[in-house]
């Protein structure tokens, strides 16, 4: 299956080239998202336009099952091609991001090592045991968009804990609560979680 996969794969970014496949004057293939930035064809130095379809490859693509994208991570999924972009999105062996608020950090890595990050780049974050936890924000009143983040441990997994408030217009203050699953979206599927608010004065 291997020789059949590879007669798709682009010559740019060696991704997988998939249905609408265009090919330029002389047959060559290339994706469709590098084809976006071409202006030439990278095998042949011919035009790309006008967009000639293959329909013949597209018929071989139905034909044929694609690895994941993240197989060298560790997935090994063979998927139609349909079926490849939803699959890699939730993929679990894809990289995943720093799930702290903001846009600062732009560390990204596996998910077993989310929580060693944590610990080590984010160490202001406290982590609670148990699944009864109080958190408690303060300088509630502060200027501004503010996030309180915290790690919540228990029944074997980590949970994130993000409360911010955002401030559209002074005076007028909104307060999001997100709790993230250090985890797989199937995972996150067997947990449900309930907050209760305590103000002083509540509200």
């Amino acid at each position: 299956h291997h020789e059949l996969t590879s007669l798709f794969e682009c010559p740019v970014c060696f991704d997988y080239v998939l249905p609408p496949i265009l090919q330029c004057q002389s047959g060559h293939l290339v994706c469709n998202q590098c084809r976006q930035k071409l202006s030439l064809c990278p095998t042949c130095r011919g035009s790309l336009t006008p967009s000639i379809r293959n329909l013949a490859m597209e018929k071989v693509a139905s034909a044929v099952l694609f690895p994941c994208k993240y197989a060298t991570t560790g997935c090994s999924l063979t998927l139609h091609h349909t079926e490849k972009p939803e699959h890699e999105d939730i993929c679990e062996y894809r990289p995943y991001s720093c799930p702290c608020p903001g846009a600062s950090c732009k560390w990204q890595g596996s998910l077993e090592a989310v929580m060693s990050h944590l610990m080590h780049a984010h160490k202001s974050i406290t982590t609670l045991q148990g699944e009864d936890i109080v958190f408690l924000a303060t300088d509630i009143n502060l200027p501004g968009a503010v996030d309180w983040v915290m790690m919540q441990s228990c029944f074997g997994h980590h949970f994130m804990l993000v409360l911010e408030k955002q401030e559209k217009y002074e005076g007028y203050q909104q307060f999001f609560a997100i709790v993230l699953l250090i985890g797989t979206r199937k995972q996150a599927e067997n947990f449900v979680y309930r907050l209760e608010r305590n103000g002083n004065p509540p509200r």
